[in-house]
């Protein structure tokens, strides 16, 4: 899998999967190291606790939602949705997207995915639009 991080623009891995991608169990030294390797925005997702994203600029933790988690299942793919909407909204290439830019794309895949563990199942799980945009506005961890 390592042999088509040199093709991907952008890229998200969980925190379990750092070390078997990048060889760095450090989350942190895992972005690092997909951004050296030609991915543009690198995002690592943390669980309850966030999200870390890099781009050539640098790399910011971005604080999780509190939450009543009941169901992880969906939690991953809701927070890359929300991450990618932000993205394509912007209208701007990867390697053009700044640090701050893609704290906020990953601020709004965070909310996704918190609101999508508040509940069971993946799909039935998925927030609409004005949930998440309430999210936004709540106490981060």
């Amino acid at each position: 899998m390592r042999s088509i991080i040199k093709y991907a623009d952008i890229m998200k891995i969980s925190d379990e999967e750092t070390e078997l991608l990048t060889g760095e169990a450090d989350y942190e030294r895992a972005a690092e190291k997909l951004i050296s390797q030609g991915v543009k925005i690198a995002a690592v997702t943390l669980g309850k606790n966030g999200a870390y994203v890099r781009t050539a600029e640098g790399g910011t933790l971005v604080s999780g939602f509190k939450n009543k988690a009941i169901d992880a299942t969906g939690a991953g793919d809701a927070f890359w949705g929300g991450f990618l909407y932000s993205l394509a909204k912007s209208g701007k290439a990867p390697e053009n997207v700044t640090l701050s830019e893609a704290y906020s794309f990953a601020d709004f895949g965070n909310a996704t995915a918190s609101l999508c563990v508040e509940s069971y199942g993946a799909i039935p799980a998925m927030p609409d639009m004005e949930a998440v945009c309430e999210k936004l506005g709540e106490e981060r961890l």
